[in-house]
């Protein structure tokens, strides 16, 4: 048996790209998907899709089926009218927070912004990933739902 193929790379500039939308990438370059068989076409970014190869080398009918479904995701939100926000956000204990920015800097989705001296959230972008609350060194940082003291409580009920 012989294959003929050619090398398939990712484009170039995919790494400005990923960082610009906030985009993961695999060891090899391509864009990644959030999950492999629950969101083949969606990102971790809300509203940003795959199709093709950005994605990994594809034939042209895989490319045509999966920007179907890219285009059906986008037009879903389209007709909704309204986006329904992950209850599991980031908040901030002003009385703690000391202003260094190590969260901000931390935050793989740009939600933290430092203002007078104190770490803001804007709730639209944050995905409730937790790496500013484990980033933070006073503990200023929690997630909505995910405390310390409820995870606590949830490990001792798993253990009973």
């Amino acid at each position: 048996m012989v294959i003929l193929a050619t090398g398939f790379e990712p484009q170039v500039d995919a790494g400005q790209v990923a960082a610009q939308f906030g985009i993961s990438r695999s060891p090899d370059g391509f864009f990644l998907e959030k999950h492999p068989k629950l969101g083949p076409v969606e990102t971790a970014t809300d509203g940003i899709y795959l199709a093709g190869a950005c994605q990994s080398p594809k034939d042209i009918p895989d490319s045509v089926a999966q920007a179907g479904g890219a285009a059906a995701a986008a037009l879903s939100l389209i007709d909704q009218g309204t986006i329904a926000l992950d209850p599991s956000v980031a908040c901030v204990e002003v009385e703690r927070c000391s202003g260094c920015g190590q969260c901000v800097t931390s935050c793989p989705y740009g939600a933290l912004v430092l203002a007078e001296g104190v770490v803001e959230v804007n709730e639209y972008l944050c995905k409730g990933c937790g790496t500013c609350a484990a980033t933070c060194p006073d503990k200023a940082m929690s997630l909505i739902h995910y405390d310390d003291h409820q995870l606590v409580s949830e490990i001792i009920g798993a253990l009973n």
